[in-house]
């Protein structure tokens, strides 16, 4: 049985893998990462950059400091007054002005600049200088200043039923970047391999290609080989985003995004990692003969979409529940939703990479989506079989109800 089942699993990834479809299908996500890499290269290439040109208005201590500190990247000048620095921007010679009035600052950019001042850069070195002349009022040293000036020596670790560990938010936020990662991939692989299994099964059905199949093999046989073989299309796709991935981190290496990724992901416990590995593959594995079972009722192609549909909202439940839930992490529902077989592998990871369950929790929690993916697995295969070669008018969950109860 098992060499049928192969030679099922390796007709359907054969078939599948050799179609423009599925590599179309594959690369698509991939476009709008591609588009916005290729924008922002273009944009950086045809940007000007000169420095922002700034005129200050009548305070020639400031434009000394400006200039001699040099705690702005722009090019500073003076003017006399508020209407000589308007004119100027309007005749396109400066792209803003500072007024220091009562003490208060006052910026004004040009809206036809392509040169613009950030906000936050410009205020943090205004305060600098407005630090060095307190500074200088009260009599401290350089020294001094530099010491009031340096940040507090913090290192931040965590402590919980599995012991003491370091990383502290940096650490969180990178499991939880693998977590959202998990379900990004959970949710798109789903809607991707879902659709096609149940295409797979229901062109086989409507076409009487099964009735011809099921005479050399048996059900059981095509169920789990069906499966097997959608599963390798998974693993060749998840293979190839990581190849493809790991050659990009090569040949951009120094590139500002990629190097923040890297930085992210460099974060990322290596326990946790396994983690949401071995509940991405279960999960996903587990909607896949749920899937199937759907499937086996449908007739014809246009009930694909509608029989499929409640497997989507499904999976999203987790995801949904997970950021509702990071307000009210102890809240009773979203705890039993995160052991909860079909909705954890979306919602747990994220709960434990923010901490709010223990590994030890997580792995209850996988465990018990294993033993659903078993039961599934097992009922499927009663529901395959028994409605693969049924041509029922009823609705599709009409029929699933039906088969419950028999």
């Amino acid at each position: 049985m098992f060499k049928q089942m192969k030679l099922v699993a390796g007709q359907v990834y054969r078939t599948k893998i050799k179609t423009p479809s599925f590599w179309l299908t594959v690369l698509t996500p991939l476009l709008l990462p591609l588009v916005g890499l290729i924008i922002g290269f273009v944009i950086a290439k045809t940007s000007d950059d000169s420095p922002a040109r700034l005129a200050v208005v009548d305070n020639a201590a400031l434009v000394q400091t400006l200039k001699t500190d040099k705690v702005l990247d722009a090019k500073i000048s003076a003017v006399a007054d508020v209407k000589t620095a308007k004119q100027k921007i309007l005749d396109e010679k400066i792209d803003g002005y500072l007024v220091k009035e009562d003490g208060k600052y006052t910026l004004v950019a040009s809206t036809d600049s392509t040169t613009k001042f950030n906000e936050t850069t410009v205020k943090t070195a205004l305060s600098q200088i407005e630090l060095a002349e307190k500074a200088t009022h009260l009599k401290l040293s350089p020294e001094e200043l530099i010491s009031l000036q340096t940040p507090a020596d913090l290192t931040m670790k965590t402590l919980s039923k599995k012991g003491e560990s370091s990383g502290g938010e940096a650490k969180n936020a990178a499991n939880s970047l693998v977590s959202l990662g998990v379900a990004i991939v959970i949710f798109m692989l789903l809607m991707i391999y879902s659709n096609m299994l149940a295409q797979e099964i229901a062109n086989e059905k409507s076409n009487r290609i099964m009735e011809t199949l099921l005479a050399a093999t048996s059900t059981k046989v095509q169920y789990f080989g069906k499966i097997l073989g959608i599963g390798l299309l998974v693993l060749t796709h998840i293979v190839f985003y990581v190849i493809l991935g790991v050659a990009a981190a090569i040949a951009l290496k120094g590139n500002d995004m990629v190097e923040s990724v890297k930085g992210m992901v460099g974060g990322v416990d290596m326990s946790f990692l396994v983690y949401a590995v071995l509940m991405l593959i279960v999960g996903l594995m587990a909607y896949l003969f749920l899937t199937a079972i759907i499937a086996s009722l449908v007739n014809d192609q246009s009930q694909v979409q509608q029989a499929i549909a409640p497997i989507s909202y499904l999976s999203l439940v987790g995801y949904m529940a997970s950021i509702f839930g990071a307000n009210v992490p102890n809240n009773i529902v979203i705890k039993i939703l995160s052991y909860l077989p079909f909705v954890s592998p979306t919602l747990m990871p994220g709960r434990l990479a923010m901490e709010m369950s223990t590994l030890t929790q997580a792995y209850i929690a996988l465990a018990l989506q294993l033993v659903a993916l078993v039961f599934v697995a097992k009922f499927g295969e009663h529901i395959y079989a028994k409605n693969v070669l049924s041509y029922s008018d009823e609705k599709i969950f009409k029929q699933f109800i039906q088969n419950l109860k028999k």
